[in-house]
């Protein structure tokens, strides 16, 4: 795939850490609510097994604003309805890995090939509450390659600023109520759209990670 970078500072931040922490163990993604991270944790649940999923977090990097390719959920969906997340889902017997399984996804969800993504790396692994391991794979592409929105899965695709996405001060922390318990989750607002959840916790994740090898 050939892409052009535009010399946005974030952009060069990302590629930069990409670049020089591929050798080094990934940190898990944490949740927001410890309530969450101490069950996940906890001694019964290690011996459960989790089903594997993952997701891509696509970048745009030939924009004059880099951005990242944000879906939402169809209304009609029986998981999560309506809330913003990344292309991806749960792993098929036939995936070899989690980069196979985002590009799979991927190109089911918002008709992106795998050919036309370059995969730079990927984040630590986020436990959910539900019993899924997911894992984001980070990769690049140009704006050059149209996306067409799965009807059954998609209403709309969007794309976040990248600068915005990276600012760790941009996410502010809420409580809700999730399964009859009070909750603290993560979530920014972005024209019209609310990003919350595991969407939020894995991009508020990824902005802390390059903060803290870039500062």
């Amino acid at each position: 795939m050939t892409a052009l970078y535009s010399d946005d500072p974030m952009l060069q931040k990302l590629l930069r850490f990409f670049k020089q922490t591929q050798a080094f163990e990934r940190r898990p993604i944490q949740h927001p609510d410890q309530t969450i991270n101490r069950l996940i944790h906890s001694a019964e649940l290690p011996a459960r097994q989790f089903r594997r999923a993952a997701v891509l977090i696509a970048i745009v990097t030939d924009l004059e604003i880099p951005a990242i390719v944000l879906t939402q959920r169809t209304e009609h969906l029986s998981s999560h309805p309506g809330q913003v997340a990344f292309p991806g889902g749960k792993e098929d017997p036939g995936d070899a890995g989690p980069v196979h399984t985002a590009l799979r996804e991927s190109e089911e969800e918002i008709g992106l090939p795998a050919d036309a993504v370059r995969v730079i790396g990927r984040l630590g692994e986020l436990l959910m509450p539900s019993g899924y391991c997911v894992t984001p794979i980070v990769g690049l592409m140009s704006s050059r390659t149209p996306l067409e929105p799965s009807p059954r899965e998609v209403a709309h695709i969007f794309h976040l600023p990248l600068q915005l996405a990276l600012d760790a001060t941009q996410y502010q922390r809420k409580t809700m109520r999730i399964q009859d318990s009070q909750r603290e989750i993560l979530e920014m607002h972005y024209e019209g759209y609310r990003i919350w959840g595991a969407t939020a916790a894995i991009l508020h994740h990824l902005a802390r990670e390059i903060g803290s090898a870039t500062d």
